[in-house]
Formats: structure tokens, C-alpha cells, sequence
């Protein structure tokens, strides 16, 4: 049965996902999974980030997540486990003191992270998201699982068929400020003369100093209105 299902689902991820009119990748996850949104994360060193995302609002959470560097996509990742939070208003404060709160604002009431595996290693993560609070339905968990099987898989055949990178590409759909994030830290590294991990890091600080996403903050770097030199408030001005 597992295998069949299998089947099913990787049909539905076949040549063409991520091409107009063709849903993307996270849109297929929720129609897979019935979910209401769903996000699909690499971890790779100063590549992680958010690679793709079923809506506007689904983009907010992941961002989030690498924003505040704690959240189910970290502690999959991190665990290797599937980890499920059925109720985020009901969770223990001490979980995600900063990320509950404002995925709670932006209408998620129940998160469930899925580590995307390649061998014994993890590659990324998928993260469903529930405007209501519920634990998965069996058939959902296993349909989890299974995707957590086959989309490494399906993400690498789309890399290597895409003529751009994995960041610019058909995964970055909705995320096509994944490139804006990597731009804006090799500004940064010029200006401040730092490697493009310590960028990386002082994008996401200063995102989080100012309870910002780390692509308002990238997009307002390279328009020349931000400026991280003390990440001081007196650091912005009106693009000239």
C-alpha cells in the first residue's frame, strides 16, 4: 500500500511543476497533503533558507523561522525527527518564544515539520502549516513521510533541468527573493569588509532587531536605504 501511494504522489511532481500554468512545488504539497500552506526549506550552511512557499503569507512564516533561527524547521533539522505542534497557542512557551507568537499573528494555529533526507544526512526541511489547531489524520502523516521520501529527489531533477541556479530557478517560484538575500550580503561583505556567512548573519540580526523579514531588510539594501554599519535606526534614509 505504501508503495503504491508512493507511486501516486510522485506522479503528481512529474516535468513541468514550477512552469506556468503548472502549480508549484509547495502547491503540490498542500494539494498532496490538504493542508493550508506548506514551505519547503534547504539547510546547507549560507545557503539555508527558504526555497519555495504555497502563498505570500506561508513566505512570511518561513522567513520567520531563519529570522529568528528557531522554529519546527530548525528542530527538524536539527533532531532529524518529524516535529509536529498541534496547537501553537497551547505550546510551551519555552519552544519558540519568538516565533510562536508572531505565527500565531500571522494565522497558524498548528505547524508540522517533515526533515528532508538524502541517505542519512538532512538536506532541508518541509513545513506544513493549519489555520486551525488539529494534530495530522494518519493518511496526513503517512503522505508526510512519504514526501519527505521523494522531494529531495524531485528538487535535485529540477535543479539539474533548470537553466538557472536552485535559488533562481523553478523551485524559487514565490521565493525569487532568495537571489535578493544573496545579493544584498555581497553588498555587505564589501562594505563591511566580512565573509558571506557573517553577512548572512548580520541580515538576519538586524531583521530580527527590527522585527523585520530578511527579504524586506535584503530589498531595502540593495535600493540603498539600509545601511548595517551600527545597525542603528539613524542607519536608514529615503532612497535618493
Amino acid at each position: 500500500m505504501d508503495s503504491e501511494r508512493s507511486r501516486q504522489i510522485a506522479v503528481r511532481f512529474g516535468p513541468g511543476i514550477g512552469t506556468p500554468p503548472n502549480p508549484s512545488l509547495c502547491d503540490r504539497c498542500v494539494e498532496v497533503m490538504s493542508v493550508h500552506g506548506a514551505g519547503v526549506s534547504i539547510m546547507s550552511g549560507r545557503n539555508s533558507g527558504p526555497v519555495c512557499s504555497s502563498s505570500a503569507r506561508v513566505r512570511e512564516l518561513e522567513g520567520l523561522q531563519f529570522s529568528l533561527g528557531e522554529g519546527p524547521c530548525h528542530d527538524a533539522f536539527t533532531s532529524g525527527a518529524i516535529i509536529s505542534e498541534p496547537d501553537l497557542a497551547r505550546a510551551p512557551y519555552s519552544k519558540w518564544p519568538n516565533y510562536a507568537p508572531l505565527a500565531l499573528d500571522l494565522g497558524a494555529c498548528a505547524v508540522f515539520a517533515f526533515p528532508l533526507q538524502i541517505g542519512v544526512g538532512t538536506v532541508g526541511v518541509l513545513t506544513l502549516y493549519q489555520d486551525s489547531a488539529g494534530t495530522l489524520t494518519a493518511k496526513q502523516s503517512g503522505d508526510g513521510r512519504i514526501l519527505a521520501r521523494t522531494l529531495p529527489a524531485v528538487m535535485s531533477a529540477i535543479q539539474a533541468a533548470a537553466p538557472q541556479t536552485l535559488m533562481t530557478g523553478a523551485l524559487s517560484d514565490a521565493d525569487a527573493h532568495r537571489a535578493e538575500i544573496h545579493q544584498a550580503a555581497g553588498m555587505i561583505t564589501v562594505q563591511l569588509s566580512v565573509d558571506i556567512e557573517e553577512a548572512l548573519v548580520r541580515i538576519r540580526a538586524h531583521a530580527y532587531a527590527v522585527n523585520d523579514t530578511v527579504a524586506h531588510v535584503a530589498d531595502a539594501i540593495l535600493a540603498h536605504s539600509l545601511y548595517l554599519g551600527n545597525d542603528g535606526p539613524k542607519n536608514r534614509k529615503s532612497p535618493s
